[in-house]
C-alpha cells in the first residue's frame, strides 16, 4: 500500500487511505490511525497526508473530534461513467445503489445577458432562471450544479426540484437529445461553495449546453463533479 514517488500527490494518498479503510473493514463512526501511523503506512510525509485528510473532511467523508482523533463519516463512493454518456447525476447515483439527495437549493431570476442570450437563443433580458443544487450521494458531496432554463421553461416544469435536472426538463414535453460539453478541472473553496467548510475540493467541470429533439437549446448547465466520487471514462477514437 506504500506509495512510489510518483503517486505522491494528495489524489493519490487519498485512494490509498480509503483502500486501507475497505481492506482493514472500517465503517462510518470508526476512527482511522493517527497521522504518523497513516504516515508509515502510506510512506508519506506529513504535509501531504494532513493535505488529503482535509480534502477528505472537506467532502464529508471524515469528521475530526478535537483531542479524540478523526473518523470515518461516509464510505467514499467512486461513480463511473463514460463523458459520452448522457446521464443525470442522480442516475449516476443510484447506479451504484447509493442515495441522491439536494441539500441546498437556490432559485434567482436573472435576464439573459449577451453570452447567456447567445448559448439559448433568446433575447439579451429574457427572463431567466438560475438554479443552484448542492448535489449528494449518501451524505457525501457528489456535485454542485448550476442550471440556467428560461422563465418559460421553467413554469412549465413545476415546483418539484428535488428531482434530476433531466427528468424536470421532461416534463416540458421536450426531450433532451444531446449536449455541447467542454471539460476542464477546477478548484473550489469554501467561497464557492460553503458546504467545504475550511477545505477545498477538486472538481471536474463541465460546462454544457443541452439541446432537446429538434436541436433548440433547453439549459446552460455549469456542473461541477467532485472527483473523489466521480470517475469518468473517455473512448478516443482514430478516423
Amino acid at each position: 500500500m506504500r506509495l512510489s514517488v510518483e503517486q505522491s500527490m494528495s489524489d493519490k494518498i487519498q485512494e490509498s487511505l480509503l483502500a486501507m479503510i475497505r481492506e482493514k473493514g472500517l465503517k462510518p463512526g470508526d476512527q482511522i490511525p493517527t497521522e504518523i501511523e497513516l504516515c508509515e503506512l502510506l510512506g508519506v510525509g506529513r504535509s501531504s497526508l494532513r493535505e488529503a485528510v482535509a480534502q477528505m473532511i472537506s467532502h464529508g467523508l471524515l469528521s475530526r473530534v478535537q483531542g479524540r482523533g478523526t473518523f470515518i463519516r461516509q464510505i467514499s463512493l467512486k461513480l463511473k461513467g463514460g463523458l459520452d454518456d448522457l446521464m443525470s447525476v442522480t442516475d449516476m447515483i443510484k447506479s451504484v445503489g447509493a442515495v441522491p439527495s439536494t441539500s441546498r437549493l437556490q432559485i434567482e431570476n436573472i435576464e439573459a445577458s449577451e453570452s447567456l442570450a447567445e448559448k439559448l437563443a433568446l433575447d439579451v433580458g429574457h427572463p431567466c432562471v438560475r438554479i443552484e443544487r448542492v448535489r449528494r450521494a449518501n451524505d457525501a458531496i457528489a456535485a454542485y450544479c448550476i442550471d440556467i432554463v428560461s422563465k418559460e421553461v421553467f413554469d412549465s416544469v413545476g415546483n418539484d426540484l428535488g428531482e434530476s435536472l433531466f427528468a424536470m426538463l421532461g416534463r416540458t414535453g421536450r426531450r433532451l437529445s444531446h449536449t455541447h460539453t467542454s471539460v476542464q478541472p477546477t478548484i473550489l473553496t469554501p467561497r464557492d461553495l460553503p458546504e467545504l467548510g475550511d477545505g477545498f475540493g477538486l472538481f471536474l467541470l463541465l460546462d454544457e449546453v443541452d439541446f432537446d429533439q429538434s436541436g433548440d437549446p433547453l439549459c446552460y448547465s455549469n456542473d461541477y463533479y467532485n472527483t473523489s466520487i466521480f470517475k469518468f471514462d473517455l473512448v478516443r477514437k482514430r478516423h
